[in-house]
């Protein structure tokens, strides 16, 4: 919206300065895979939502998942502490609630643990016994690989590089949630639902 006023300023005549004009602000002009459909406006069109695509549907059943498999391994705790002993720093808001408390996950809140996920989850699995060393390992590498493909979506533009590195990042997730399955049986309908997304 903003840029359409800000073309609609200059003149028809100025269409050379409309492409310089947001170039000043890194704005690329141009044609899309949209341009010269009939009927379609790229500006109207459904834009992807990060927050109810992947925070309220696969990083909440990753949490389940993990939560199930803390349990099993009787580390719930160690991830609690962790949770309550988390630093403030630039863009991120210390949880006011112990994580067990949290009923319902607000916008703000899932994108914070979405930025911490990753450290308080090798936290809470470090100094494993040696029989339970390889099962941390394939929990911790699913869980960074859909954290570390969440915080790449939100990359404002791609390139053929990053999108490489998103699709093996839901590659490896993929290939890794289903180790969730021996500590999350009751799960099974929610995983073969979420392969379907990743198909």
């Amino acid at each position: 919206m903003l840029y359409r006023e800000k073309a609609l300023r200059h003149e028809p005549a100025e269409a050379v300065g409309i492409t310089e004009y947001f170039q000043r602000f890194g704005v690329k002009i141009g044609n899309n895979v949209f341009t010269g459909l009939d009927r379609v406006s790229p500006a109207d069109l459904q834009k992807p939502d990060l927050f109810h695509s992947i925070y309220l549907v696969l990083f909440k059943h990753m949490m389940e998942w993990m939560e199930g498999f803390l349990k099993n391994h009787k580390r719930e705790q160690a991830f609690y502490d962790a949770w309550k002993e988390i630093p403030p720093y630039p863009g991120f808001s210390v949880p006011k609630k112990a994580y067990c408390e949290i009923t319902q996950w607000q916008g703000k809140e899932m994108r914070n643990l979405g930025c911490c996920i990753s450290a308080l989850l090798a936290s809470a699995l470090q100094n494993p016994d040696s029989s339970l060393s390889q099962d941390f390992k394939r929990a911790l590498k699913c869980v960074s690989a859909l954290v570390d493909f969440t915080l790449m979506a939100q990359y404002r533009s791609h390139t053929p590089d990053t999108l490489s590195y998103m699709e093996s990042y839901l590659q490896t997730f993929h290939q890794t949630r289903t180790f969730f399955l021996s500590s999350v049986p009751r799960r099974l309908p929610v995983l073969k639902q979420i392969a379907r997304i990743g198909s």
